[in-house]
């Protein structure tokens, strides 16, 4: 793959955070509002993770796991939909399944160091003006040179409301002490990943999404990306 120089002239903004924050609404919202490209770094883990069960591959084998990676064609649209082959991955990305093995492929370094490239190769696509990536690491990791960082905070307890309130229009017999133990479980579990653990870095700007409307967490956005890129 394609080296390219860290940001290599677009501008870009990251917005990290915990499972359940929010931040993939906010980052989709920001995106069109700034007429950016937006980049869901989960739905690459997930792409891959569908990838590597379609080949019946080993997920916790890092060298089958590149094997995949090698012999598939991933790729991106500006509106963040995730493609294997030319083929659009969007509810194929949200199963149980997927969930399941998702951790065990980004627990792998090397394949985290590849998807990191890819998704760096898109800052040197001709009509990209401006990126807006979330994740876990995007900011700290993926585009760490990104001139604005947000960390989107959000406890638990409500990360797990919001989330029950999701889940168990699907899955009527979901409860909230699963849902927030599932959450917990999967904090856990994303700290041990040292750097690449979800949290902000020295220049992150911290927003806290805890009662926040989307409109009111944009327009916190907004001001920000005025007051970076303005002031650049």
């Amino acid at each position: 793959m394609a080296q390219v120089t860290p940001l290599d002239g677009v501008a870009v903004i990251t917005l990290d955070g915990h499972c359940g924050s929010g931040k993939s609404t906010l980052a989709k919202q920001l995106a069109v509002k700034l007429d950016w490209s937006y980049i869901d770094s989960g739905a690459w883990y997930r792409a891959l993770t569908w990838a590597v069960l379609q080949a019946e591959a080993a997920v916790d084998d890092s060298s089958q796991v590149l094997r995949v990676l090698s012999e598939i064609k991933l790729t991106s649209a500006s509106d963040g939909v995730v493609s294997v082959n030319h083929q659009p991955l969007r509810n194929q990305l949200r199963t149980p399944l997927i969930d399941k093995h998702v951790s065990a492929i980004a627990d792998h370094f090397d394949v985290r160091d590849a998807l990191n490239e890819g998704m760096r190769f898109l800052l040197s696509v001709d009509d990209v003006n401006g990126l807006v990536a979330d994740g876990r690491d995007a900011g700290t990791i993926i585009f760490a040179d990104a001139p604005l960082k947000v960390f989107v905070e959000v406890p638990v307890e409500l990360r797990a409301q919001r989330r029950f309130e999701q889940q168990r229009q699907t899955n009527p017999d979901v409860t909230l002490s699963q849902v927030q133990d599932a959450l917990s479980r999967r904090d856990k579990h994303d700290a041990q990943r040292g750097n690449a653990a979800p949290h902000p870095t020295d220049e992150s700007f911290i927003l806290d999404n805890s009662n926040q409307t989307v409109e009111q967490a944009v327009g916190r956005l907004l001001t920000w990306h005025k007051q970076i890129f303005a002031a650049g």
